[in-house]
């Protein structure tokens, strides 16, 4: 009897042990989905963040992290730490946003290198790979550990298959052209018009804008940059497209800081707007004016 016994209980151990591996997760997502389940966050009265795991990782997690202020860096740091803790022997990393990354050079005196310091952050994770989108220049490769570039070939590609018309790029500035360059090669040699801006250093003011083509009768101007924060790049350049006649001006960013104004954007000259929720879906523009994709369908998960 005390046999059958044990053989039951070692039945009934080999089971649980088996549902408890079905019940691992191996994708987590930060900031949490509306329906997150496999885990609780939540912040003690004096501001710390609290992370607890609601269901065991799986040994290989993919980690998706979306950039939501220097606050939701602890929370990542925090949500590595505990999967860490509780079995995940590997952790993918899928960052569509790169904070600090505009901030690539020091500039004036006094000033610190922003994405050293955040990339420093991220490579003590010692996470198996970082997968970024579109990030702002090549030097955030240069800083993060095992990394993959996504580039926005195909995100550009699938608004560019929506439109009609004679469809050129622009490259807004000197910055931009290497990118630009590239995606017009991806997209089967799409004409590429080049512009540049004039910035005061010390308060980042445009002085000037300046696009190298005479005439742009008929053409669609698809602008196409990896970041829009107040929009006064694109604001000054959408006049001077304009100004050459383009029949419409179209803006496609990767990441959106849902910052500038839509009336702005649109008395500019600018027709749509494309982008993708890495900062979050925005909510102070309109939706028949704004089209946001889901960063995550671009990013090989």
């Amino acid at each position: 009897m005390s046999q059958r016994i044990q053989v039951s209980q070692q039945i009934q151990t080999s089971q649980d042990v088996s549902k408890a591996q079905c019940l691992q997760a191996d994708f987590y997502q930060l900031p949490a989905a509306s329906d997150e389940a496999n885990y609780r966050l939540f912040q003690f009265g004096a501001g710390e963040n609290h992370v607890q795991l609601l269901v065991p990782p799986a040994k290989r997690v993919t980690l998706f992290f979306g950039y939501r202020g220097d606050h939701s860096i602890m929370q990542l740091l925090l949500l590595t730490d505990a999967l860490r803790r509780n079995g995940a022997e590997q952790i993918d990393l899928l960052l569509p946003y790169m904070p600090g990354a505009r901030q690539d050079r020091v500039c004036n005196v006094g000033e610190a290198l922003s994405v050293k310091v955040y990339a420093s952050l991220i490579n003590q994770q010692q996470y198996a790979s970082v997968s970024v989108f579109d990030p702002h220049s090549d030097v955030t490769a240069a800083l993060l550990d095992r990394v993959q570039v996504i580039d926005n070939h195909s995100f550009v590609a699938a608004i560019a298959a929506q439109l009609t018309g004679e469809l050129v790029l622009v490259s807004p500035d000197a910055g931009a052209n290497k990118k630009v360059f590239g995606l017009a090669k991806a997209l089967q040699g799409m004409p590429v018009i080049r512009a540049d801006k004039h910035r005061d250093v010390v308060n980042g003011h445009i002085i000037a804008t300046e696009v190298f083509c005479d005439d742009l009768s008929g053409k669609t101007c698809l602008i196409v940059d990896d970041i829009c924060a107040g929009g006064r790049t694109f604001i000054e350049l959408a006049i001077k497209l304009k100004q050459k006649r383009a029949q419409s001006v179209i803006l496609i960013v990767s990441h959106y800081e849902d910052k500038a104004s839509e009336s702005a954007l649109r008395e500019a000259g600018i027709d749509r707007l494309f982008c993708t929720d890495s900062l979050g879906v925005p909510t102070h523009i309109s939706s028949e004016f704004c089209d946001c994709h889901a960063v995550l369908s671009y990013m090989n998960h």
